[in-house]
């Protein structure tokens, strides 16, 4: 069985499981929403359920598989109209879904628990990045060869403040005497500093300077031992109880739209390259090269597209509760709806 289509006919089997029930009475037909049109002579138009995905940044290559299953209609087969609305740096996706003002929104694993710890209530649902797409990056003239002689030193690093990925570093490799100054992702501040270092999103920045003729090196934040999930779709649990088969739906959707844009990226970074003009869609097909590996590896190959584990939220929860980020431990199996590994639904 392909990863597709085991991840797929895994979330079908969780849907068919804890599901059926909701899907008695006026629910029954909702997986095929020309259903009842069609019984009354199909004059009517298909009725979709409305739902929005609020992303954490604007339209680039790791929501290439939304954008895929919202062009190829693969969220309206499931009977969905899936609005993706583009982020940025001043839009708060966590807190948009915590609140509930949207249905789904992408996050960091790591905001996701530190968000509950402080009253939310957030389930994820879907994991793009196995692998954390976080890193540290320096001009290649650097003297730093690793990320401890980076921390250890005195050098200048540019960080989002109170980023879990930057603690874990400042509590594994203590003593260091960096300056830190903010981080604003104006790529043309650390072109011009040779000596300044910076957090970055590894398939993105370091792709964007080099295509400037400016050469990075990059450290991963796996490297260090910390790997938390990325790119996470997370939802409210009072939603997901009430809307476990419209969720379930989202998922499967997803799966097979992120198959077809790691299948064929190109006409989908067409797409995303028109609603963000920075980023070119040349640049866009750099980008899904270097963060294949992100989101299909050996972890993939165990869990699927998207999927999820108990062991690694666990590690998660561990993690944050060592360098305080988090004081009470969560139950792991809190934190999201379907264990890809064991076959369940929670």
């Amino acid at each position: 069985m392909t990863t597709i289509h085991r991840a797929l006919a895994l979330f079908a089997a969780s849907a068919a499981a804890a599901l059926l029930s909701a899907c008695d009475g006026g629910d029954a037909g909702r997986g095929s929403p020309m259903t009842s049109d069609l019984a009354q002579g199909g004059a009517a138009a298909p009725k979709f359920e409305k739902v929005r995905l609020q992303l954490n940044w604007v339209a680039e290559p790791e929501f290439g598989g939304f954008y895929a299953a919202q062009q190829k209609a693969l969220y309206q087969i499931e009977g969905l109209e899936v609005e993706l609305v583009q982020g940025g740096p001043d839009v708060p996706a966590p807190q948009l879904a915590a609140s509930g003002k949207v249905e789904f929104a992408t996050i960091a694993a790591t905001q996701l628990v530190e968000l509950n710890e402080q009253g939310g209530d957030l389930v994820a649902l879907y994991a793009v990045y196995q692998s954390n797409p976080m890193g540290v990056m320096v001009h290649a003239a650097s003297p730093f060869n690793t990320l401890m002689e980076l921390w250890q030193s005195d050098a200048t690093l540019a960080i989002q403040d109170g980023l879990a990925d930057f603690q874990w570093l400042s509590t594994k490799f203590p003593g260091g005497r960096l300056k830190i100054v903010p981080y604003t992702s104006n790529l043309a501040q650390f072109a011009a500093q040779p000596a300044l270092a910076s957090q970055c999103f590894v398939p993105s920045e370091p792709t964007a300077l080099e295509l400037q003729g400016v050469k990075t090196r990059v450290f991963m934040m796996n490297e260090s031992g910390f790997d938390p999930y990325n790119t996470v779709v997370v939802t409210t649990r009072g939603f997901l109880e009430k809307n476990r088969d419209l969720c379930a739906r989202f998922v499967k959707a997803s799966a097979a739209g992120w198959r077809a844009y790691l299948d064929a990226p190109r006409p989908f970074n067409e797409t995303m390259a028109r609603l963000n003009p920075a980023m070119p869609a040349d640049t866009m097909d750099r980008v899904c090269a270097v963060q294949d590996k992100l989101i299909q590896n050996d972890e993939t190959k165990r869990v699927g597209l998207g999927g999820m584990r108990y062991a690694r939220w666990e590690e998660i929860v561990n993690q944050l509760h060592e360098i305080g980020k988090i004081k009470v431990k969560p139950d792991p199996q809190s934190l999201f709806a379907w264990d890809t590994e064991a076959g369940t639904a929670r």
